[in-house]
């Protein structure tokens, strides 16, 4: 009798790990023919030092600042070229409009929205000045842009989340339709940016292949 307890558990332990298997080949099938943009994820394969930044808050793009210094200090102390350092950041909750472009911080008033002034007007901001840096900038302004930034080899990731979230409260302030103005704020990131399920997905996706994990402020 105890022997037969003994196999109907084994078979019961087995049937488990089968529908398991299965269920993970079916997750696994489900993911390679995702809409969802993973080239990111081969990217990050090629660098010998990598890192995910958490951009939580604008906090006057303090988190560009980060990067920047991350991959000129391992420059410094290591003797690494940009390909081998590989910097993400991912955007969420109220860092979000950050990988807004030009014309959703100007057709949305963003930079009312978010508390943020354009140093050439000192104005609420209708460009998205942590793109690129104005006509005549420093080299050190210019150096902690995205722009500069994502020629280096940063990678953009933008919580769909919190963009849908934001794009649904400027659709009621500006009293349109929440399904159009999610269409427009998620197709219209700054260029390079990459939209993810969610800043979660991402913050773990990219520890998962090897980041180190830091605040973004």
């Amino acid at each position: 009798m105890s022997k037969r307890r003994t196999f109907i558990t084994q078979l019961g332990v087995a049937a488990a790990a089968l529908a398991f298997d299965a269920d993970e080949m079916s997750a696994q099938s489900g993911n390679s023919t995702s809409e969802w943009d993973k080239s990111w994820l081969d990217r990050l394969a090629k660098a010998k030092f990598r890192v995910v930044f958490n951009a939580t808050v604008i906090d006057d793009g303090g988190v560009l600042d980060y990067a920047n210094t991350f991959y000129d200090h391992f420059h410094e102390v290591h003797g690494t070229d940009d390909p081998q350092t590989r910097p993400v950041i991912v955007f969420r909750r109220n860092g979000t409009p950050m990988a807004f472009n030009d014309a959703i911080w100007d057709r949305y008033a963003i930079g009312e929205d978010a508390k943020v002034n354009d140093p050439v007007t000192n104005a609420p901001a209708k460009r998205n000045v942590f793109w690129k840096a104005e006509a005549g900038a420093s080299s050190q302004n210019v150096s902690r842009k995205l722009e500069s930034l994502h020629a280096r080899g940063l990678i953009s990731l933008v919580c769909n989340v919190a963009a849908t979230n934001i794009a649904r409260r400027l659709a009621d302030r500006a009293q349109i339709d929440p399904a159009a103005a999610i269409k427009d704020v998620t197709s219209n990131l700054v260029p390079g940016a990459i939209l993810v399920p969610s800043g979660i997905y991402a913050l773990i996706r990219a520890q998962n292949a090897g980041c180190a994990f830091m605040l973004g402020t």
